[in-house]
């Protein structure tokens, strides 16, 4: 399925409805927990547990939009000199604060056991306790928000790479065909526009379904097929259900691209690429082989060659942390690449 982005829940306007859930949870919680049944029912608790919840929502809003913001500008002398004075105004007016709260209830709603005696609790080590979880609470959202961010940023640049990357190889091929075989031009022509299409369009989202990319590769290798017509053995298998499967967009089809791009074979030997995808399990395994002659040495450009390969081991480190294993296999006939991705 696609990922959630739970970071909406911490932008505008949605982490106001975040937050006020957090603290009806909270308020849900106080009567649980700690109030009901043993000291009071009714109006009387409602009040009461209002009160505690005031308790720790003053000091979290006043540590994280009046004191943490200097912190995080590393400016650590006035930081700590607010911080003290927070803490002596929260700890000698936040008890009066609650007691007219109290009172206010009582005289609106006619009871005389509401708590207004706010002065007898541990104040000083309550609002120490609740301005430091309220900071490190906020720091972690914050960072975890700020290392996704990162991630995305990463993920764009890699993206904005690899669709010239595989264009510019795409009309190197274009142009060598109209040379000699004009007449498969039309149909190379519309292959293309398909898969710039969903090159395009469909993968500027995180995730797409696996039945895309599994068309987008198909027509690829068709369009390879058209270009090399029976001069080279090609084969495309797949298998396994992979309805309601989703995969990060153009990742699989680098490892068919090089293979197309690099395939050669021994004199009177047809060269070969063989293509095989399967998912069992919500897991996917894409097994790449192509022909190789062994008498051929490949000019080595540094500036220019291993964008795409090493383009794509960039991405499944950032999206598939510890859910992919990538084996390459070199022998004097083929080179293979073997890859698997847990989907879950």
């Amino acid at each position: 399925m696609k990922t959630f982005d739970w970071t909406r829940l911490f932008a505008w306007p949605y982490k106001v409805y975040t937050q006020i859930v957090f603290w009806v949870i909270v308020f849900c919680l106080y009567i649980l927990l700690k109030e009901y049944p043993q000291r009071m029912t009714g109006i009387t608790l409602f009040c009461l547990v209002f009160q505690e919840t005031l308790e720790l929502v003053i000091p979290c809003y006043s540590q994280n939009l009046l004191v943490l913001p200097f912190f995080k500008r590393r400016k650590w002398f006035v930081g700590g000199l607010i911080y003290v004075v927070q803490l002596v105004i929260l700890i000698n007016l936040l008890p009066y604060l609650l007691n007219l709260i109290g009172r206010l209830f009582a005289k609106l709603f006619h009871i005389t056991d509401v708590v207004t005696n706010w002065q007898d609790q541990h104040f000083a080590f309550t609002m120490v306790a609740f301005t430091v979880m309220a900071s490190l609470a906020k720091v972690g959202v914050d960072r975890l928000i700020r290392d996704k961010e990162q991630k995305e940023n990463e993920l764009r640049h890699l993206k904005a790479q690899l669709n010239p990357h595989f264009l510019f190889n795409t009309l190197n091929n274009l142009y060598g065909l109209s040379v000699t075989e004009s007449k498969k031009l039309p149909g190379l022509m519309l292959k293309l526009s398909e898969l710039l299409r969903y090159s395009l369009y469909d993968t500027n989202q995180n995730y797409v379904a696996v039945s895309k990319e599994l068309d987008y590769i198909t027509n690829y290798v068709e369009l390879e097929r058209i270009r090399l017509s029976e001069k080279t053995d090609i084969q495309l298998a797949v298998s396994g259900d992979y309805n309601d499967q989703y995969l990060a967009p153009l990742l699989l089809i680098i490892f068919v691209e090089n293979a197309f791009k690099h395939f050669s074979a021994a004199k009177e030997q047809t060269p070969f690429v063989h293509i095989g995808i399967s998912i069992e399990s919500s897991h996917l395994q894409l097994q790449v082989k192509n022909s190789v002659d062994p008498d051929y040495i490949p000019k080595v450009n540094k500036s220019k060659g291993g964008l795409g390969f090493n383009n794509v081991k960039q991405r499944l480190d950032l999206i598939y942390p510890q859910q992919y294993s990538l084996k390459t296999i070199k022998d004097a006939n083929f080179f293979e690449i073997d890859l698997t991705i847990d989907l879950s």
